[in-house]
């Protein structure tokens, strides 16, 4: 992970998406929108990895529903989240154990073996071992199966850890996977977007001159916003996020009413998306914008150490993002590398 003031005018760019949904099973319009960007790989989350507090161990929870009708040519890499607090938990001999069940799990969802395999989790310096310990004993599992053979190991990476290897640490795989969104402070209301901002992403990014680093390098692809979100504040507090929300939801004056750009305050107690929303609530809009999205791009392009075969992802696949990222915006962002 390191910086680099040269671009590779001979560099692959792969285009790719996130799915984070339970249940996978792509619309026509979903496929026709791959198809025309030239997408072939999708990052799936498979399951989730919680500290289950009443078990005293690890459970898998939020398993994926996968329908394979509009899937074919499409490579799929099985994601698998692991909360921190699942780590802060786990005894550290357990650690093989987990690593082995995640093993099985994934063998048990997918009819072949995958060529990659993600591991998503915002570790931190007190779990950082226990995480790279599970890693590597994922990879000895994978190794020793007969059923499921080795896979290639990557891992998400987040900006502060990218910013400070010698304190996270780097992960013991074969690819990171930079998460160059969520970035801002999100229970702060005087945020503006802690989706994407080009300025806090430049100040996790090291200076152009700064000598790159050997011991801390991986291969890097990179992770964008698609998205957007309303967060619901209450009493000065962060309640929840509201996915999907616009202003067009928030139209309806007898209900809503806009004070400040982009911030709105509930009028009087209503259901908004199946949520229920009180009087004096307050509403901030955050999307992540083509606009934005390209401009980070092109900051990371500048700052940081990317390869000759760079997959760029966008989170997240869903209807939305094919209406409010159409295929040229895609690809004016892609451009950037």
């Amino acid at each position: 992970m390191a910086a680099c003031n040269s671009i590779d005018t001979r560099r692959e760019v792969i285009p790719a998406f996130y799915h984070w949904q339970t249940k996978l099973q792509l619309a026509p319009a979903e496929r026709n929108y791959l198809d025309a960007l030239g997408v072939k790989k999708l990052y799936v989350k498979f399951f989730d990895v919680d500290w289950d507090e009443a078990a005293v161990q690890p459970v898998p929870l939020a398993a994926i529903e996968m329908d394979t009708t509009l899937l074919s040519g499409i490579e799929i890499v099985p994601c698998v989240f692991i909360t921190n607090r699942t780590l802060l938990n786990l005894p550290m001999q357990q650690v093989d154990t987990l690593a082995y069940l995640i093993s099985k799990k994934i063998a048990s969802l997918v009819e072949s073996p995958p060529n990659e395999i993600q591991f998503d989790c915002d570790w931190t310096a007190l779990t950082r071992e226990k995480y790279f310990a599970l890693i590597n004993s994922f990879r000895q599992h994978q190794a020793s199966s007969t059923q499921h053979p080795a896979s290639s190991i990557s891992a998400t990476i987040r900006l502060h850890q990218f910013k400070y290897p010698d304190k996270a640490g780097v992960p013991p795989v074969d690819r990171g996977m930079l998460m160059c969104y969520n970035m801002g402070d999100l229970e702060d209301w005087d945020t503006e977007n802690s989706i994407i901002d080009p300025t806090i992403a430049a100040a996790y990014l090291p200076p152009q001159s700064e000598i790159r680093n050997p011991k801390s390098e991986i291969p890097l692809d990179i992770a964008l916003p698609s998205f957007r979100w309303g967060v619901l504040f209450r009493d000065g507090e962060m309640i929840k996020l509201l996915n999907d929300l616009s202003e067009v939801d928030l139209s309806d004056l007898s209900r809503f009413v806009r004070t400040a750009p982009n911030r709105y305050e509930v009028l009087r107690s209503t259901y908004l998306h199946a949520h229920y929303l009180y009087e004096g609530d307050q509403i901030r809009l955050e999307a992540a914008t083509p606009e934005t999205v390209a401009d980070v791009a092109a900051l990371l392009n500048n700052k940081v150490a990317l390869g000759q075969a760079l997959t760029v992802a966008f989170y997240h696949l869903d209807t939305t993002t094919v209406k409010h990222f159409p295929k040229g915006k895609i690809e004016e962002v892609l451009q950037q590398f």
